[in-house]
């Protein structure tokens, strides 16, 4: 299913209470909230480097969908937008679009974002990408853009339901702390073989805030591969 930029300007809310019957207050998504976070990545020796800026991301509000179902859409200062479903399972994420395209599609498969009763524990699996894996000799040479390293599955996992957190943007407590494992093979110069490597990410989301801070680990593992540290922290939010 396609949605016209056009038609989602004409199917959004304006009203300033605009939001779902049951929010989830690890996650919400009432009209005109707004986040702002740095963002930065530091790569693995040699050549070694850090990249920051900031992003922001604010909430426009309910759309519906064909189906009569109704999305909450959120916007970044880059021109992504994310659909999003939100219902007694949780939030989920059911159409995109890219800051060049007309139109917003709709995911073949809904990513789950939270659900909403959270215990230690509980799992489920999204897609994803290498953030930060690059190749230093080759084009292109961020793994994001290469087909065999998209949508890979990776599984996360409630660890804490009670963690603290401080960011830019204050001191936080009774965060939820989610967990995500990816295991992909990668050439092991220590090894010379290829062997499992883990990447690692790391959610915070926080009550009355949402996500708050998010860290992804991705090593490097041969002198022709570049790794590092991804970490995403709130600096404000309106």
């Amino acid at each position: 299913m396609r949605l016209t930029t056009l038609s989602l300007l004409a199917l959004l809310s304006l009203s300033a209470c605009d939001k779902p019957v049951q929010e989830n207050p690890l996650f919400p998504l009432v009209q005109g909230k707004k986040w702002v976070y740095q963002v930065e990545t530091t790569y693995d020796e040699p050549d070694a480097k850090t990249v920051s800026y900031t992003m922001e991301m604010s909430n426009l509000g309910s759309a519906e969908l064909s189906d009569g179902s109704t999305a909450w859409v959120r916007r970044s200062n880059m021109g992504h937008e994310y659909w999003l479903r939100s219902d007694k399972e949780g939030i989920t994420r059911v159409a995109m679009k890219g800051p060049l395209k007309e139109r917003a599609i709709m995911d073949e498969v809904e990513t789950t974002v939270l659900p909403n009763a959270l215990t230690v524990g509980a799992t489920w699996t999204n897609a994803t990408v290498p953030y930060v894996l690059r190749r230093r000799n080759e084009k292109p040479a961020d793994f994001r853009y290469l087909p065999k390293y998209q949508n890979l599955p990776i599984v996360f996992t409630v660890v804490e339901l009670d963690a603290k957190l401080d960011t830019p943007a204050g001191h936080f407590e009774q965060c939820a702390r989610v967990e995500g494992k990816l295991e992909i093979l990668l050439w092991s110069d220590d090894a010379f073989a290829y062997r499992p490597n883990h990447l690692v990410q790391q959610e915070w989301y926080c009550p009355g805030v949402g996500l708050a801070q998010v860290e992804r680990i991705e090593p490097t593992t041969t002198k022709l591969l570049q790794g590092g540290k991804m970490r995403m922290r709130l600096l404000e939010m309106h």
